[in-house]
């Protein structure tokens, strides 16, 4: 009996589980259909990669983690193992913005963490108050755990204020765009806690683990920490799509409501309502939450409860003589206190050469989240001088740009806020109740690229058990 199954999202989490989905389909020799329903025009969610004068741009994620291996292991399986390329880790170098200046992020950081003491006392990062109290930290009884609580809390009562304000709260502002005054310290720093919890301190963990890598064999010659595709992300978004042959893309199609039958589920749009038999949501939350209102008002109001905040991005490139500064690293972040609009910039040039022509470069500026939510609607020409205004200032490009393009991306990135962690432990409680019902996407437990692949491969590990249980 064909069995028929609706992914509700056309980004990369909703195309991955069509992929796993038909991918258990076809081992099983289960007869399977797939509807994937996107409300734009174009499938990839916010990965979007563009060839244009020579460049080529990414308008949302550039890369993916090596250390989180589903990204990875999903290009392999489709064939694109040829066309992964590492980031050029001999320049993998992070600049700070402090007092102006640009200042090298010190060596020896792990997660988050300085495990090196002569690169902190060398660093002009700190000031020496601030160096007295990371020299400190050490000595300090770590605070009784209280349950969840936000970055900012954690990382100050642990390494001091400056730590903050100059090196946590930069770094996952570019990363996540959000407010450390209200981050989860669980949600996003969870590998810390699980150390501090397993040795007792942070510092006796750091010991730890860097006994282990002295003990363990040295690093793959040719590893990196971040890899992308030879024709950008978006060349896994159009192989995930030409590999499927069981799945129907409904793209311009908004879904409006999901409803519970008898049978299974029906699915409403604005052409009329499908009988379906599992149902995986693979959009942000707030859009889970307008569908499924009528079926689970609880679950709907959680979903709703999960924050937004837009953000933008802007591709620049120049003539390279028209740079001042060596493009000596991957790029820098700028704390709040710096009062920026800009909140972090590669330099795309030198992470992947590969994307600038001969005598160019590339810049990417990042706009927007928690500190600059009303960026969006600001017009092209506004943004635009806003860039290069600070560029000018910070890195002595007074040279107009050969090429620009700007990506917006609006309440396109969730916020892991404190209380995140329960939160998710009571949608997945109330799911339960919805047999053949799955959620995937960055909304809930990580937001990268392989985040969001282990999401889908839930998800259609979920919805395929249900479809068997229904033989």
């Amino acid at each position: 009996m064909l069995r028929q199954v609706a992914i509700v999202g056309g980004g990369i989490s909703g195309l991955a589980a069509a992929y796993f989905l038909e991918k258990h389909a076809t081992e099983a020799g289960l007869d399977l259909a797939i509807d994937l329903f996107d409300s734009r025009e174009r499938l990839g969610g916010v990965i979007a990669s563009d060839r244009s004068g020579g460049f080529l741009v990414e308008g949302g994620p550039d890369s993916f983690l090596t250390q989180k291996t589903a990204a990875i292991d999903l290009c392999r399986a489709l064939g694109l193992s040829d066309e992964l390329i590492p980031s050029n880790d001999r320049q993998r170098k992070t600049y700070i913005l402090q007092g102006g200046r640009l200042k090298e992020l010190p060596d020896g950081l792990m997660f988050l963490l300085p495990t090196k003491v002569g690169p902190i006392l060398r660093s002009g990062l700190f000031s020496i108050s601030g160096k007295l109290r990371l020299a400190i930290s050490p000595l300090l009884r770590p605070p009784r755990a209280s349950g969840d609580v936000s970055v900012a809390e954690f990382v100050s009562r642990r390494l001091g204020r400056q730590a903050l304000e100059r090196l946590a709260e930069p770094l996952l502002s570019a990363v996540y765009g959000a407010d450390v005054n209200s981050l989860s310290a669980t949600a996003v720093l969870q590998r810390v806690l699980e150390m501090e919890q397993k040795y007792g301190s942070l510092w006796k963990a750091v010991r730890a683990v860097r006994r282990a890598q002295a003990k363990g064999p040295s690093p793959a010659a040719g590893s990196s920490l971040f890899v992308s595709l030879r024709e950008g992300i978006g060349q896994l978004v159009h192989k995930i799509e030409t590999s499927l042959t069981r799945t129907r893309f409904l793209t311009g199609t908004e879904i409006t409501s999901i409803a519970s039958t008898e049978s299974g589920f029906r699915v409403e749009s604005a052409s009329g309502g499908t009988a379906i038999d599992a149902v995986i949501l693979a959009t942000p939350a707030y859009s889970a939450a307008t569908v499924l209102e009528g079926l689970d008002a609880a679950l709907a109001d959680l979903l709703r409860g999960i924050p937004y905040h837009s953000t933008l991005t802007v591709s620049l490139g120049f003539e390279e003589g028209g740079v001042a500064r060596a493009l000596d690293g991957f790029g820098f972040v700028v704390p709040r206190g710096e009062g920026k609009r800009m909140v972090a910039c590669t330099w795309v040039s030198t992470k992947y050469p590969f994307r600038s022509p001969p005598g160019k470069v590339l810049l990417r500026c990042f706009l927007g989240g928690a500190r600059d939510p009303s960026v969006v609607r600001e017009d092209d020409r506004t943004i635009l001088e806003t860039c290069l205004k600070e560029l000018g200032e910070l890195m002595g490009i007074h040279s107009q740009p050969v090429y620009s393009k700007i990506y917006r991306w609006d309440r396109a990135m969730p916020q892991y806020n404190v209380g995140h962690p329960a939160r998710i432990e009571e949608i997945q409680r109330l799911l339960v109740a919805h047999p053949g019902l799955s959620l995937a996407g960055n909304a809930y437990k990580g937001i990268g690229i392989p985040d969001c692949i282990d999401s889908a491969s839930l998800a259609a590990a979920q919805a395929f058990r249900h479809l068997q249980s229904l033989a």
